[in-house]
């Protein structure tokens, strides 16, 4: 008899192990990995003359479509799109990223706003200050 009960345990357990295994698979595809952002240009903080130029560095996993970059200074502002941006994929899979406002920006202060999606509803808005006397 108390064999009969090991066995009907053991198959307990090893069905429990597969009904947690099925539940936590289900679970990790409802996963975000949003996109990281690095090696911005110019560097957050940095003292700059002027400001026209920017650059910076997407995970492979962001979707190049979804970029979108706002910079602004006091009331001068620009909006850039996926399509008006020179988007690069590297061999990694990492993405680069340029842009070029229209006029240079001459003093105060620029905030860069970055946006974007590794797939839908997995978003990630990232930004910085760059300083201009």
């Amino acid at each position: 008899m108390t064999t009969l009960l090991k066995i009907a345990a053991a198959t307990l357990l090893s069905l429990s192990g597969t009904a947690a295994h099925a539940y936590g698979s289900s679970q990790s595809s409802q996963h975000c990995d949003k996109p990281v952002f690095s090696e911005f240009q110019p560097a957050t903080n940095k003292y700059l003359q002027s400001f026209s130029e920017f650059s910076l560095i997407a995970s492979a996993n962001t979707t190049p479509t979804s970029v979108v970059v706002n910079v602004s200074a006091g009331e001068t502002k620009y909006h850039f799109t996926s399509k008006q941006l020179q988007i690069t994929q590297q061999p990694s899979g990492r993405l680069e990223i340029k842009g070029k406002v229209d006029r240079p920006i001459e003093g105060g202060f620029a905030r860069l706003s970055i946006t974007a999606h590794s797939k839908p509803g997995c978003e990630k808005t990232d930004g910085y200050l760059i300083r201009i006397h």
